[in-house]
């Protein structure tokens, strides 16, 4: 017990940053063996390689560097730009999102400096300003970015656009929609026009969210599609993902295929919808001409009063996670109705991100179907968690064959009591951190 008589407890920091310190030299000296076995090995010849693919980055500047070595290479043969040092000082001066910004026009002016090719020069810094933004352990920047490409408006002009693929999902609706943003500071750099959409380009949009079957965290109406697809100045594009084709607007120019483009959906519906407070946060700071369009979804569902005024807050059913039941999937709860789990703040050794904590008691109560990492769909706080174990919260509330009604916190008690058990009256509880609510 911790009360106001507990002694003092005294931490000696200096042995504990000694402490850290060797052992952070103990990981870099094994690590550097391994490589060294693994280098002897590949060096024998008998791998589609004769060196080790895996690069070692100590931090966000430095893997960066490394996972975009091939695109930083202004020709095959010269050694790639170097922008480690230059990432790590923004990112000590700045926050992530700002850096990624400012570094993505860096390296793009850098590249087209050395290339003089524009359209090489915005996809280099675009993959760039992707791989902070998603610090460069995704695969977004690599395979989420299809091409750039530099095509033609009707009235001649050159403009900018980017097709974004199916991996650009993993980067999050944050990175889809700076990674617009990022694109149109570029080629403003280069001197690029904007981009100004036809009828019909437009119309297939528009065509393909009627269209696309997938989950999106929100779906725009027609008319939000036109004003974001008509005022974006760069043409958010995409490769054919879906099988179903489109048939009202099934050949259209600038667009390849006649297959829905799911990349340019979730970036549209998930990013530049969704996130538009981010991206507005960055325009305003920054005074880019050209996204006055954000802040009608940036202010979306404000009113004067709930800005002005402490106004009581009521929890909507969201019923969301039940529509994609598949059968045969078991359903632990109804939304918002008692007998499901009952919430509980906090965090285990074992929680992650994403994660829910479940009483053990509780999975096997469930008859086995909640494991260690099963995947379920929530109804708050996000769209899905990850199960794991958690002791020290309670257990399910059960009604027994004698009229016995008792909460069961602990394995021990639920082997003596489970030939027993009429029904369960909830599923325990389900702990979740904060902060997923927070960010979510």
């Amino acid at each position: 017990m911790v009360g106001p008589e507990s002694p003092e407890i005294v931490v000696d920091e200096g042995r504990l940053s000694s402490e850290l310190e060797s052992y952070r030299d103990w990981l870099d000296e094994n690590t550097e063996k391994a490589y060294q076995i693994a280098e002897e090995a590949r060096s024998k010849g008998l791998d589609f390689a004769d060196t080790v693919e895996i690069p070692r980055a100590a931090d966000l500047a430095s893997r960066t560097e490394k996972l975009l070595e091939e695109y930083l290479k202004p020709t095959p043969d010269e050694d790639p730009i170097r922008i480690e040092d230059d990432l790590r000082k923004l990112l000590s001066k700045v926050d992530r999102e700002t850096a990624s910004i400012q570094i993505a026009v860096e390296v793009g002016k850098r590249m087209h400096k050395l290339t003089a090719d524009v359209r090489r020069s915005i996809d280099t810094g675009l993959r760039v300003g992707l791989a902070v933004l998603t610090e460069a352990v995704l695969v977004a920047p690599l395979e989420g970015i299809g091409d750039v490409k530099i095509l033609n408006n009707e009235d001649g002009t050159e403009f900018l656009s980017i097709e974004f693929c199916g991996p650009i999902r993993a980067a999050g609706g944050t990175a889809q929609a700076l990674g617009v943003l990022i694109g149109d500071m570029v080629r403003r750099e280069l001197g690029l026009d904007r981009y100004i959409p036809s009828t019909p380009e437009v119309e297939r949009v528009k065509e393909e969210f009627g269209l696309y079957r997938k989950g999106l965290q929100y779906k725009p109406p027609p008319e939000e599609i036109e004003m974001i697809v008509r005022a974006c100045p760069v043409m958010i594009n995409g490769e054919s993902t879906e099988d179903i084709e489109c048939s009202g607007f099934k050949e259209v120019r600038n667009i390849d295929g006649a297959r829905v483009r799911g990349g340019v959906l979730l970036v549209i519906g998930e990013g530049l919808c969704l996130k538009a407070p981010k991206v507005q946060k960055h325009t305003d700071r920054l005074n880019i001409p050209g996204w006055d369009f954000i802040a009608h979804f940036a202010s979306k569902g404000k009113t004067e009063e709930q800005e002005n005024s402490f106004k009581r807050r009521v929890i909507k059913t969201d019923s969301r996670f039940m529509e994609d039941v598949i059968a045969g999937r078991p359903v632990f709860g109804e939304p918002s109705q008692p007998g499901a789990f009952r919430i509980r703040y906090g965090r285990s050794r074992a929680s992650g991100l994403a994660a829910a904590g479940i009483n053990p008691v509780s999975m096997e109560a469930m008859q086995g179907f909640l494991a260690v990492g099963t995947q379920m769909k929530v109804e708050r706080p996000g769209k899905a968690a990850a199960v794991t174990p958690a002791v020290d919260i309670e257990g399910p509330m059960v009604l027994l064959e004698d009229g016995g009604f008792h909460r069961i916190d602990s394995m021990e008690e639920w082997n003596c009591i489970k030939d027993n058990v009429v029904r369960l009256w909830d599923s325990g509880e389900m702990l979740v951190g904060f902060g997923e609510f927070l960010e979510n």
